[in-house]
C-alpha cells in the first residue's frame, strides 16, 4: 500500500488532527505501508512532523534539487525517507506521486463556484486513476 497524503496549505494542526490522524492509525505504520507526500506548507508539513517518528516509508516529492521543507533528521525517520526531486513544477510533481500511489488521503475546504483548488484537482485526478481513497 502506498498512500499518497495532501490537502490545503492552509491546513491547521487541529484539523490535521482531527482529519488526518484517525486514518493514518487506522492504515498503520507497518513495513508494507508507505506514504507520499510533497513538500508544500499545511497538510506537506504537518504530514511529514507527524511521520518522522513513525515511519521509514516515506517518499517526499519536490520541485528542484532540494525539498522547500523537511523534519529535523537526528534521532527521527527522516534520514531514511527518500527524497525525489526535479520536477519543474507542481503539476509533475503532483502527477508523479498519483502514478506511484495506490490510495489517497486528501481533504479540501478552498474550493468554491469560483475556484477550484489545486487539492481538489488532485482529489479528482486520484479518483479518475483508480486510486482509493482513505
Amino acid at each position: 500500500m502506498n498512500v499518497f497524503l495532501f490537502g490545503n496549505g492552509n491546513l491547521g494542526l487541529s484539523d490535521f488532527l482531527r482529519l488526518y490522524r484517525p486514518p493514518l492509525e487506522k492504515v498503520g505504520f507497518g513495513a508494507d505501508v508507505y506514504f507520499t507526500v510533497c513538500d508544500f506548507r499545511g497538510v506537506d508539513t504537518l504530514t511529514m512532523e507527524f511521520l518522522k517518528s513513525e515511519t521509514p516509508n516515506v517518499s517526499v516529492y519536490h520541485i528542484g534539487e532540494l525539498p522547500r521543507y523537511l523534519p529535523d533528521r537526528y534521532q527521527t525517520e527522516v534520514g531514511r525517507w527518500r527524497l525525489v526531486g526535479g520536477f519543474a513544477g507542481d503539476g509533475e510533481r503532483d502527477a508523479a506521486a498519483i502514478a506511484v500511489s495506490t490510495h489517497f488521503l486528501a481533504f479540501d475546504f478552498n474550493s468554491d463556484a469560483k475556484r477550484k483548488s489545486g487539492t481538489q484537482k488532485n482529489i479528482e485526478k486520484c479518483l479518475s486513476a483508480g486510486k482509493v481513497r482513505l
